[in-house]
């Protein structure tokens, strides 16, 4: 496009003078979501594997040549490929609480999904496939969902960045969304009807409404986009969504607390143990360390599985803390068996071929005085000889005080709730251990 000269927007002079890109004004539309920032730590959801390729605008460019109709194309551009000016103004966008990231990935939270794209619209000539004229424009969209409530929105936004030859007059875009499946998901109208007029500048913005139909177990819902371009009788389509990454679903289900509510399922939540239960916390943390299969760390290992069966995880209590278990004389009062991984997690050691708890990890609090004040610690067989617990157990459990035991298993049932987590779905557990 080097024959073109691109007309950017203000932002990008600005940016080209002073080095720092101006930021423009954020709509009223767009205000209340900036101001509602996600607070976890987001997730990057990689494409799917199988996920089918999009046509290049190279590609199209030789079809052109090979005397085929299709003469404009739209595709995704990396910010490091875009004019420096358009890449800037991009940036200085503050709509998304993604806003600042990688653009073309998709980031999640447990409620939330936000993706910033760079498209680039090319004109060609069918005959020779020269380019007539060619567009920036930015595709900025956030997904939120509550916990207790079946109804999700997603505001979207698109702007247009830079225009060059033919298409400085302007151009048309036009955007559908898909909630599939159908039966479950209940769309509102888009941010716009309609094929829509835009130039240098243009901006489109708006809020789709969702909500989830069904009243009981739960579904999946896949979200799906195609914006459409068109120039006279020239249009190019560009798709995303569920099709591409799976990162553009949302779950609501009425299968945990007494109230229903949706998630983003790809995201993965974090237990954190919390440090007023030291040892509890302690103990968790050794294990994951110590066993080779690092259970549930993050960077480690693998999460653990939520086991929904309360039959289940009775069985995988009773043969973790059977009858080999003995509370230590030295471990306060009343103590309790305490196991991880957890008897609530598919991960338990019964579920993973023990048939007695004697073959896990053995580990002791024990309780010091020292000048009349009690303190705790952790302790395991071969502790003073330096060795550690055998890497290749399957499970541990400990004589734990049972304020401790109870206090982690009360907060992991109520993470489980607010989560949302049903049979099967991943959770990290952090006890502190750094990578």
């Amino acid at each position: 496009m080097a024959a073109l000269a691109l007309i950017t927007s203000g932002i990008g002079v600005a940016a080209a003078d002073s080095g720092e890109p101006t930021k423009p004004p954020v709509s009223s539309a767009t205000k209340a979501t900036v101001e509602q920032r996600e607070t976890a730590k987001p997730q990057v959801v990689e494409p799917r594997k199988d996920a089918p390729a999009a046509a290049s605008c190279q590609q199209v460019k030789e079809q052109a040549q090979a005397g085929k109709e299709t003469m404009l194309c739209v595709e995704r551009v990396p910010a490091a490929k875009a004019p420096r000016n358009v890449a800037r103004a991009a940036a200085a966008d503050d709509v998304t609480w993604c806003d600042g990231k990688e653009m073309n990935k998709a980031y999640v939270t447990r409620t939330s999904i936000c993706e910033n794209q760079l498209l680039h619209a090319v004109l060609t000539v069918k005959q020779t496939g020269q380019p007539l004229g060619d567009a920036y424009f930015t595709i900025k969209q956030e997904v939120n969902t509550k916990t207790t409530d079946t109804h999700f929105n997603e505001d979207f936004f698109l702007r247009v960045q830079a225009v060059s030859g033919a298409l400085v007059a302007g151009f048309t875009v036009e955007i559908e969304g898909q909630c599939v499946a159908s039966s479950a998901c209940e769309e509102g109208i888009g941010p716009w009807t309609g094929p829509a007029p835009v130039t240098l500048l243009s901006e489109k913005e708006g809020t789709w409404q969702r909500s989830w139909k069904n009243t009981t177990g739960n579904d999946t819902m896949m979200l799906g986009y195609k914006l459409t371009t068109r120039y006279g009788t020239e249009k190019a389509d560009h798709e995303w969504g569920a099709n591409e990454s799976r990162a553009w679903e949302v779950r609501c289900d009425n299968e945990v607390d007494k109230f229903a509510g949706c998630v983003v399922p790809q995201y993965i939540p974090t237990f954190e143990v919390k440090s007023k239960y030291s040892e509890a916390r302690q103990f968790i943390g050794m294990v994951q360390a110590s066993m080779s299969s690092h259970p549930g760390w993050e960077g480690k290992g693998q999460p653990l599985t939520r086991e929904s069966d309360d039959k289940v995880a009775q069985k995988n209590r009773d043969i973790v803390c059977d009858s080999t278990f003995k509370p230590s004389p030295s471990t306060p009062k009343p103590t309790q068996c305490d196991e991880f991984p957890f008897a609530k997690s598919k991960q338990s050691g019964a579920q993973q071929g023990v048939t007695s708890g004697k073959v896990c990890q053995q580990y002791t609090v024990v309780a010091s005085t020292l000048e009349g004040k009690q303190y705790l610690s952790l302790t395991w067989p071969g502790l003073k000889e330096g060795k550690m617990p055998p890497a290749n157990a399957k499970c541990a459990r400990a004589s734990m005080p049972k304020n401790q035991n109870e206090g982690v298993g009360g907060d992991l049932g109520r993470f489980t709730k607010a989560q949302r987590l049903l049979g099967g779905n991943g959770y990290w557990v952090d006890a502190g251990n750094k990578l």
